[in-house]
Formats: structure tokens, sequence, C-alpha cells
């Protein structure tokens, strides 16, 4: 059989370099990636999704920040208690307006857990700090690292402990501030308050005023949202992140999140008013909306991560090795070769052998 020394097509790359495995062909999908590169971009997003355990790390983050509420709330019950304990007159008023609007026990039972939460203020607010560090920190660990692994990074690989912990200390604060201003601008442009405000200005009746309300609610929340997710995508990964690529996820991002917030405002007043569902549905719509909330969080990851951008100034990847193969018909030759050359050796030493003996003689 002849010796083949051309590679064979089906292991051969794009570079013509012939690799250990068979290369894929372009299929249907690849093509309209190559002609849609918005197609490809999404692939390619749900891919580093489901390949670095998106699913997973939004469920990790879910369960620390709903742990790290608790403490939260230790600490803004402290911190009323130490501003009601400075204004007595305040507090009296408080008290008067409960006693007033609940009848008989109930009024006097929160009067009196009013009075021992400022009374153990101090208390409060240390336990409430110490489990809000750790908690928090843990939250603020679980979603760099979920971030982080969208960009094919290990967040807790090198670097000083100190150094981590206080960057998670730095962002746990800003978010938390951010958070609130977020949702609140969105509840105080669902409620009422916009149209009262309007009304005390006495532009509250002309022509188009709630579509405005609500357009200006909107653009307020989308732009609280943008900061709020800049933050996040730009800030939260361990790598330089590209600040095109940042600033575009973090718009997209704020878009689906306004429209989550509009959801999670429907689903939690729905829990709340209905009567089957006012004792464990508040902690449960929070732990889906929440859910729901770091999922966007990660697929803005994914997506920045894998714009054209952020793919030119990822480490290249390592090809497959280059194989030299020796063929079936040439290594067919040399064993043939090989054998006859063993026969030959063997009657040579045969023919040697003879000769010797017919010499003697």
């Amino acid at each position: 059989m002849a010796t083949s020394t051309s590679p064979r097509k089906a292991y051969t790359d794009d570079q013509g370099i012939e690799r250990a495995t068979k290369q894929q062909k372009q299929g249907a999908v690849d093509q309209l990636e190559d002609k849609v590169p918005e197609v490809g971009h999404l692939m390619r997003m749900q891919n580093r999704f489901g390949a670095e355990g998106g699913n997973q790390s939004a469920a990790g983050i879910t369960y620390f920040s709903v742990l790290a509420l608790f403490p939260l709330l230790m600490l803004l019950f402290a911190g009323a208690g130490f501003f009601l304990n400075a204004r007595p007159d305040l507090m009296h008023e408080i008290q008067d307006q409960i006693t007033q609007n609940m009848d008989g026990e109930l009024g006097d039972l929160v009067n009196r857990v009013l009075d021992a939460a400022i009374a153990q203020r101090g208390a409060v607010a240390g336990v409430g700090l110490l489990t809000t560090l750790w908690s928090g920190l843990n939250w603020m660990n679980q979603l760099r690292t979920g971030i982080s692994q969208m960009w094919g990074l290990d967040a807790n690989e090198g670097g000083n402990f100190v150094v981590k912990k206080l960057r998670d200390l730095v962002g746990l604060i800003v978010l938390i501030l951010l958070f609130i201003v977020a949702f609140g601008v969105t509840a105080i442009g669902s409620s009422s308050f916009t149209r009262e405000v309007m009304d005390h200005f006495g532009v509250g009746d002309f022509p188009g005023a709630s579509f405005l309300v609500w357009l200006v609610g909107i653009t307020v929340g989308v732009v609280a949202n943008f900061i709020v997710m800049a933050w996040m995508v730009i800030y939260m990964p361990r790598t330089k992140v590209p600040m095109k690529s940042g600033l575009q996820g973090a718009l997209l991002g704020a878009v689906v999140f306004e429209l989550l917030k509009q959801f999670a405002t429907l689903v939690i007043s729905s829990a709340t008013g209905n009567p089957a569902g006012a004792i464990f549905g508040p902690i449960i719509s929070l732990m889906v909306v929440l859910y729901l909330v770091w999922r966007v969080v990660l697929y803005v990851s994914a997506w920045t991560a894998t714009t054209e951008e952020s793919l030119r100034q990822a480490p290249a990847e390592v090809p497959p090795p280059a194989v030299i193969n020796v063929r079936a018909g040439a290594a067919g030759k040399q064993h043939n070769t090989g054998a006859a050359a063993g026969v030959g050796a063997a009657l040579g030493a045969i023919g040697a052998g003879i000769a010797s003996v017919v010499t003697r003689d």
C-alpha cells in the first residue's frame, strides 16, 4: 500500500493543521450566526451562562441575599430606636397613633414592643451589625464569584484576603444604597404620591398627565437601574471589563430590570393582598423576585463577557495538539520491510554457517 502524507480533511482546522480530534463542520446554526451576529452573540451568552453554572449561582446568591435581609432589618430597627430616643415628642405621637388605630390589648402590645426595642437598641444594633457583616460579606462573595464565573474566572483565586474582603464591604454598602434608590424610585412612581404632588401644584388634570407621570417614573427608574447594573457588571468581576461593553450591558440590564420591577410590584401586592398567602406569601414572593433579579444580572454579565470586544481582550485558548500520523499504508510497508529484512538476515546467517563447514572440510 502506498504511503500517504496528505492530512485528513475531517481532522484539519481552519489553519490547515491536522488535529487529534475531528473538526466540527459549520451547520445551519453556525451559518445563521455568521449572517446575523446578534443571534451569535445571544447563543454565546446562553452557552457561557449554562457552562459556568448560572442557574446554581443565581440560587446561591438568592439564599445569601435573603439571609442578609434580617440582620439589615435589625439594624434599621436599632437606628429607628436611637432616633426615637432622641425625639421623645415624636415617640409619644407614634404611640398615640398606635393606641388610636389598634384596639385594646393589641395597641398596648405594640407599644410595649416599641418600648423594649428602644431600650435594647444598643444590643440589637451590635447583633445586627455582626450578623450583617457575616451574611452580607458572604452575599457579596457569592455575587462576585457568580459574576466572575461568567467571565470564565475564579473570583477566589489569588489576591490578598483582607483586600478582597474590604472590597466586598465597600461593594455591599454601595449596592444596598443603590438598590434602595432603584426600588424606591419605582415604588414612588407606581404609587399615588406622584399624582398627589401634581394635584398639589395644580397640574394633575391636564390631558395626558397620567401618561406623563408613568413615563417620568419609568425613565427615572431606568436611570437608577443603569447605575446599579453598571456597578455590578463593571465593578464586581475580578477582571478589567471593557468600558463600551460594560455600559452596553448595563443599559440592557437596566431595561430588563425595570420590567422585572414592574412585575415584582404586581406579584408582591397580589401576595400580600391574598389572605391565603398573608403569612408566607411575602417571603416566597421576595425569594422569587430576587432569584429573577440575580438571573438577569448573571445573564447581563454573560452577555458583556461574550461581546467581540471582550473576547478580543480574553486570553487566547490553547488549540488541540497537532498530530503527525503514520498512515496505515506506510505502517504496513514498514512492517513488511522489517519482516523481509529479518528473513534475509536469517538466511544469510545459515548460508554463512554452511560455507564455513564446507571450507573446513
